[in-house]
Parts: C-alpha cells; sequence; structure tokens
C-alpha cells in the first residue's frame, strides 16, 4: 500500500518538478510553412518545417498536432524552457481607433484585436507542448520593436513596411508611430503581386511626394524562400530594403528581417 502511494506520489511530483527545474523563456512564431524559436541573446532561430494543412493562413488549425510539433523542437535544441511568448499574424488583427476613454491621455489610442477562437487556439497548443504561455504578442508591434520604432510616438520617422508571409502579405505605412494605411495583399510568390505592390505604392507617392525618397521595408519570414528578395528588387518600381534592425541579433541581415518580429519579442522577454 505505501509502495503504491509512493509510487503514485512521485509520478504526480515529477512534472511539476521538471517546470520548477526550467527558467527559459522564448520567442515562437507558428507560421504556414514552419515553427521557429529565437531566445533572447541568440544569433539564430530554431526551426522546424510543418507539414502543409497544419496552419493555413497563420492560423493553427490542429492544435494538438501543433502542440506536439512545438514539445519535440524545443527537446531536440536542448531548449531548457519554461515558457513562451507567442506572435500572433498581423493579419488576423485590425487597428481600432479610441479616443475619449475616461483614463486616456490626450491624442488617439490605438488597440490591436484577434478572434478569441484564434487565441484559445494558441493557448490550447502551449499547453499541449507543456510551456506557459507568458503573453501574446501582434508580429507588427514586435516588427516596430525591433525597429526601434515606438507605437504612437509621434516623432518617429515615416516607415513604409511589407510584411511577407507564406499565405498573405501585409503593408503599413507607419507615421509618427501609427498606422495611417494599411493593405492586404497576396503571398508574394502569388501571380500578379508585384503588379498590385507598384500600383498601391504609385498610388501613396501621388499622394505624399514626400514618400516617393522613402525605401520600402521588407520584414517575414518569407524572405528566407530562395531568390524571393532579388525578384522582389528586379520587378518593383521603388527601392526595396530588408529592413534595418535597431541592434543587429545575427551577421546575416535577411536572417534578422525574416525573424524581426520573433527578435523583437525576444527583445521585449529580455527587457522584462
Amino acid at each position: 500500500m505505501f509502495g503504491s502511494l509512493l509510487s503514485d506520489s512521485a509520478f504526480a511530483i515529477a512534472p511539476i518538478w521538471r517546470r520548477l527545474n526550467r527558467w527559459g523563456t522564448a520567442a515562437v512564431e507558428i507560421n504556414d510553412r514552419h515553427i521557429a524559436l529565437w531566445q533572447p541573446g541568440a544569433s539564430a532561430a530554431e526551426l522546424a518545417p510543418l507539414p502543409a494543412g497544419l496552419v493555413v493562413a497563420g492560423v493553427p488549425q490542429k492544435a494538438a498536432a501543433l502542440g506536439d510539433l512545438l514539445g519535440d523542437l524545443v527537446l531536440q535544441a536542448g531548449l531548457n524552457l519554461r515558457s513562451a511568448a507567442a506572435l500572433l499574424p498581423s493579419g488576423q488583427t485590425e487597428w481600432r481607433l479610441l479616443q475619449q476613454l475616461p483614463m486616456a491621455g490626450p491624442g488617439e489610442w490605438l488597440a490591436l484585436l484577434n478572434k478569441s477562437e484564434t487565441i484559445d487556439c494558441w493557448i490550447e497548443l502551449f499547453a499541449i507542448a507543456d510551456l506557459e504561455l507568458d503573453f501574446l504578442e501582434v508580429a507588427e508591434l514586435a516588427q516596430l520593436r525591433a525597429l526601434g520604432i515606438e507605437l504612437g510616438d509621434p516623432k518617429a520617422a515615416d516607415c513604409l513596411l511589407l510584411d511577407l508571409q507564406a499565405s498573405a502579405s501585409l503593408f503599413t505605412f507607419w507615421q509618427g508611430g501609427q498606422p495611417v494605411y494599411r493593405h492586404c495583399m497576396g503571398p508574394a510568390l502569388g501571380a500578379g503581386f508585384m503588379e498590385e505592390l507598384n500600383g498601391l505604392l504609385q498610388r501613396l507617392e501621388d499622394g505624399q511626394k514626400r514618400l516617393q525618397q522613402q525605401p520600402l521595408w521588407l520584414v517575414g519570414s518569407e524572405l528566407l524562400e530562395p531568390g524571393l528578395l532579388a525578384e522582389l528588387q528586379k520587378s518593383s518600381k521603388k527601392e526595396l530594403q530588408l529592413a534595418p534592425l535597431a541592434t543587429a541579433s545575427s551577421a546575416d541581415p535577411l536572417t534578422d528581417a525574416a525573424f524581426a518580429g520573433l527578435i523583437g519579442t525576444a527583445q521585449r522577454i529580455a527587457d522584462g
């Protein structure tokens, strides 16, 4: 009897002890093509490719399978992680302008919203991976942090940003730290993408001549696709640049731009 009780207690205590013995936190991005982890201070991401259909348009479809794969990636990489912070795809969010709130200061407030069922799915898959979910962060906010731009800062420089993902791309014109124009586009590898992008940029420049000298900064994991950057630069009527991070995290500007969101979230983790 006592042996049985001790055995049952040991099984109950073991998972708790293992979790208490872990302390690391990493930023996690799960998109249509892969799972990526980036720890604060790292110079490269830990990557695991995903089978088609597990994530569609940045939305997890099978939380159990994704949770198992995330847990496997942590183990294979030899990471001692207790928790993680997840990037929410920018294309699944909306900007809302909020004014006249009881506690609001001068100026305008911005909020980012996400469908509750999507958030529930993220929470579930991290639980399956045996990781505590510290926080969820919209990729756009993390990318801005990596670029050294503070949300809502009226002194922030203008920024044209194109986030390239497998299923969709998101163009945003940032002015004074606020998104004054946002446009969802198809995948960068899709037909007609550059025609749409060139037309969009031309219309913006016709309305604001000063944007003619403003380069378009590229971020997003689709930059990892071989030859994509060169093809975009060749077909664009405007100067396209890899987004310059405020602090380089790797020796490769392409890696920094591709994982700008992950790096920005890892920075937030490091800052506490």
